[in-house]
Parts: C-alpha cells; sequence; structure tokens
C-alpha cells in the first residue's frame, strides 16, 4: 500500500481539530525531552506527549531518538534506524504494517500517562491511511 503524504488533515473528531498544530521542526525543537521540554512523538499525524516514559524515550532510552519526531514507519514497520523516522512523501505499507501502526495508536490512546497534545501539520492522519488502503482494495 503506497500512500502519498498530505499536509491537511481531513475527516478527524472534534476533539483532534481543537489540538494545537505543530509542523515538524517545531515538533523536533520543542519535543526533544532537551533543556526542561516535553517528549514529543508524532504517530499518523498524532502528537503524544510521552514524557512519563522518559525512561523509554528520554535521552538515555532505548527509544531517545524517538523524541520530537514522526515515527509512523519506524513503529509500523519496527524499524529502530534513522531512515526510518521523520515525515515521508509517500508511506508504503503492507496490511501488515498498517495493522501494526493501528495497534500502536491503540497503545498510545489508551496508556494512562500518555497523551494526545497535538496534530501535525506535515503528517499524515490514520483516516488518509485507512481511505488509501480501502480504494487499493476496491482496484483489486
Amino acid at each position: 500500500l503506497k500512500v502519498e503524504n498530505i499536509t491537511t488533515n481531513t475527516g478527524e473528531d472534534d476533539a483532534l481539530l481543537s489540538l494545537d498544530n505543530f509542523t515538524e521542526e517545531e515538533l523536533k525543537e520543542f519535543g526533544d525531552g532537551k533543556d526542561g521540554n516535553r517528549i514529543l512523538i508524532s504517530l499518523f499525524g498524532r502528537i503524544y506527549d510521552v514524557t512519563a516514559g522518559s525512561k523509554f524515550y528520554g535521552p538515555k532510552g532505548k527509544y531517545g531518538h524517538f523524541a520530537g519526531r514522526d515515527v509512523t514507519e519506524a513503529l509500523s514497520k519496527a524499524c529502530l534506524q534513522e531512515k526510518c523516522l521523520g515525515v515521508k512523501e509517500i508511506y508504503d505499507f503492507s496490511e501488515k504494517e498498517v495493522a501494526e501502526g493501528k495497534r500502536w495508536i491503540s497503545f498510545f490512546e489508551l496508556h494512562d500517562k500518555y497523551s494526545l497534545v497535538g496534530k501535525l501539520d506535515d503528517g499524515i492522519s490514520i483516516d488518509t491511511l485507512m481511505n488509501s488502503l480501502i480504494e487499493e482494495e476496491l482496484k483489486d
């Protein structure tokens, strides 16, 4: 499944529409966990505050390089390499990777210590990804 990135999130629920917008640069600048900043990550255009998980996402954590970054591809593909971080022009996900990405969204949405704090202007929304998946299925 190949999905082109978009810069506007449509079809999102009202709660997401009322959140702060971040650019990818702002996410990196204000969400890196350094100098008193919160630790923020983006997944499918949703920005989560994971500061409470600094043991994992802080500078000394296994996922410290995720801080202030879009992790959509990294988590969906179980890729910890630098090349899998950041917003992409085109995402190429298998059905299994889409399912894994959805699992991660559920993890962050339901986590009692992580909160949804914003949306990424440059990010692809889960709605756009799902619509693309449906369109691909209809073509076959």
